[in-house]
């Protein structure tokens, strides 16, 4: 199953629980109404009315929770997930306007003397609320955290304030029946109170998630992550905001300006797939900024690597090619072209190359005994004509020193390029593949050294081996 699918799945979920919750405040509304009616408690009168809200609030949460579950479209490029938490924040509202109605009645029944009377049926709809409401906000607080839903939370809420205050109310109800009337209204409210109380930090936030302040604690811990991904210089700037279930995090970090874009791409994708669990949906979009990071960072690489990395590092430098590393007893002696640009002068060209030896001594340790940098230009293009059909003493000279090389080896063809700094040979061969490629290196180099030494006026020789 694909993210993408478990979100969806998520997505149903939370709609069928919204759709219960309609059911369940309905009953509860219908028979408190009608018990309180009948007994004329103010208690249960005013937790008909709250029930009355709970299924205004339910109905509120299933069509938030419909509306909230639609893909991101044109007009709503983040999609509709605020939709759950101005929800939320509407059915606090409602909690707060139920508060105030039942401690305004209940004084007013106070001052008239105006007293329930408890009855075994009063008592008996409590009892049946109690138990519809703890299920129902235990089912719902379960997939509020789960599917991260201020608006099934909000409905929870409102569950869960209705299962104390019909606590509240049986307590003021048993009151009565002792001979204490006054208990009911009483009852009544302290129930406001503790709905007032209980709405106040869903409501903040609510709040919070509209006006995009940032979750308590998430950058910090984002920020933790991203400092564990190899390859993160460091952390810079992490911004979020949630919407709904979603989570939107823009983050700014550093890596080593040798990075390259491939590499730099694979870190992005960690640090993606490391905050996937923040949230059903998180959207990370991570920028990447290039910094001078420290040389220390890559004494776990072989000489190879760091001397690439080096290059990389100095802009002048466009490559270093042709490394050679002599390993005599403890201590090794480099060897390497350094290619720059034609542009430079020998005196600027030969600074580069000394920052570049102290850096790769300062990388490596008291184990180089020397290095040695030849210095070349970077290579352009240059015209050039073939005359391979005018050459063709060089081709036959070529393809003797072929054939005296190794009886492995095949000849294919030679052609011959003449530019202004003199003639190429470019040299077709083929070799048996299981051959190592050291092997077939040396052969290569061997070829190369007679045809500069038997033809003067070829300057550079290019072979290609085809396995066999």
């Amino acid at each position: 199953m694909t993210s993408m699918d478990s979100v969806k799945m998520g997505r149903k979920e939370v709609q069928r629980a919204a759709a219960l919750s309609v059911i369940a405040a309905a009953f509860l509304t219908l028979i408190k109404l009608i018990t309180g009616l009948v007994t004329n408690s103010i208690g249960v009168i005013s937790e008909a009315l709250h029930s009355g809200l709970d299924f205004l609030a339910a109905g509120i949460t299933l069509v938030a929770v419909r509306k909230a579950s639609q893909a991101p479209d044109s007009e709503h490029q983040y999609g509709h997930g605020k939709i759950e938490n101005f929800a939320a924040l509407a059915e606090t509202i409602i909690l707060w306007v139920t508060s105030g109605w039942i401690i305004y009645e209940a004084v007013r029944r106070i001052i008239f003397g105006e007293f329930a009377e408890a009855t075994f049926w009063g008592i008996a709809v409590m009892l049946i609320s109690i138990v519809v409401d703890y299920e129902r906000s235990q089912m719902l607080y379960k997939n509020a955290r789960k599917h991260n839903s201020q608006a099934l939370e909000a409905d929870a809420l409102h569950f869960r304030t209705d299962m104390l205050s019909s606590v509240v109310v049986l307590i003021g109800l048993s009151f009565v029946w002792l001979g204490f009337p006054m208990g009911d209204p009483l009852g009544a409210i302290g129930v406001s109170f503790v709905i007032l109380f209980v709405s106040f930090n869903l409501a903040k936030r609510a709040f919070n998630a509209l006006v995009d302040h940032a979750p308590e604690g998430v950058n910090e811990k984002i920020t933790e992550i991203c400092a564990q991904i190899p390859g993160v210089v460091e952390c810079k700037r992490v911004r979020v905001r949630g919407s709904g279930a979603d989570l939107f995090v823009d983050i700014i970090i550093a890596t080593d300006e040798t990075v390259n874009l491939s590499d730099a791409h694979c870190i992005a994708d960690s640090i993606e797939s490391s905050l996937s669990s923040f949230a059903p949906k998180v959207d990370v979009l991570v920028h990447i900024e290039p910094v001078e990071g420290d040389i220390e960072q890559y004494s776990g690489m072989d000489i190879y690597d760091q001397m690439q990395v080096i290059a990389r590092r100095l802009h002048q430098v466009q490559s270093v090619h042709n490394i050679r590393v002599f390993e005599i007893a403890d201590t090794i002696d480099v060897a390497a072209d350094l290619e720059m640009s034609a542009d430079l002068t020998l005196e600027e060209a030969h600074s580069v190359s000394e920052l570049y030896e102290n850096q790769l001594r300062e990388l490596v340790g008291d184990s180089i005994n020397s290095v040695t940098l030849h210095l070349e230009t970077t290579m352009t293009k240059d015209q050039a004509k073939d005359v391979t059909s005018e050459a063709s003493e060089i081709v036959e000279v070529v393809k003797d020193i072929v054939t005296e090389a190794s009886p492995l080896i095949g000849y294919r063809e030679a052609k011959i390029r003449k530019e202004q700094v003199g003639v190429s040979v470019l040299l077709n061969c083929t070799i048996p593949g299981k051959i190592s490629l050291t092997e077939s290196h040396e052969i290569a180099d061997a070829i190369e050294k007679k045809i500069l030494e038997r033809l003067e006026s070829v300057k550079s020789v290019f072979i290609h081996f085809d396995p066999v």
